[in-house]
């Protein structure tokens, strides 16, 4: 299917996007990772996951239920920061790969003095924080019922 606007089809639009988000998902993917284990390996030390464990739950079950439910936190904290960003463009990926985003169109619209766009994306970019600090909010209450909003 050919879509006239853009001049190609979904399969070379997906084509063109395996490199530009393999390269923004892999820093992301390497800097989670760290953190993710670093603690894990904290929480694998406390006290109620060796009581987990002296009951004879499945090493499994502790590891999953038990130790990242409580270790996912932090984690849900950064990629909560992140995902704005995300949002906001990736300006050197998309000037390397010369894919149109909106990091290109905040520095063209800086280049050309273009107050509106300007204005216009960062007003985007802080509703985005606003919005995703909220549903971090509620991802932590899901995963943790002792944190309650009065």
């Amino acid at each position: 299917m050919f879509d006239p606007k853009i001049g190609k089809t979904p399969e070379q639009i997906f084509i063109h996007m395996i490199l530009p988000v393999f390269s923004i998902a892999f820093i992301s993917f390497a800097a989670y990772s760290r953190y993710i284990r670093s603690t894990m390996l904290e929480v694998l030390g406390q006290d109620y996951i060796r009581t987990a464990r002296s009951k004879g739950l499945p090493r499994r079950e502790v590891t999953y239920i038990h130790a990242l439910k409580n270790a996912s936190l932090p984690i849900v904290t950064i990629v909560g920061l992140d995902l704005p960003l995300l949002l906001g463009g990736a300006v050197v990926t998309e000037r390397i790969f010369a894919w149109p985003g909106m990091g290109r169109l905040f520095i063209d619209g800086i280049d050309r003095g273009d107050t509106p766009v300007v204005m216009g994306i960062l007003m985007l970019i802080a509703v985005s924080v606003v919005f995703f600090q909220i549903l971090t909010d509620i991802v932590y209450a899901w995963l943790d019922p002792r944190i309650r909003f009065d």
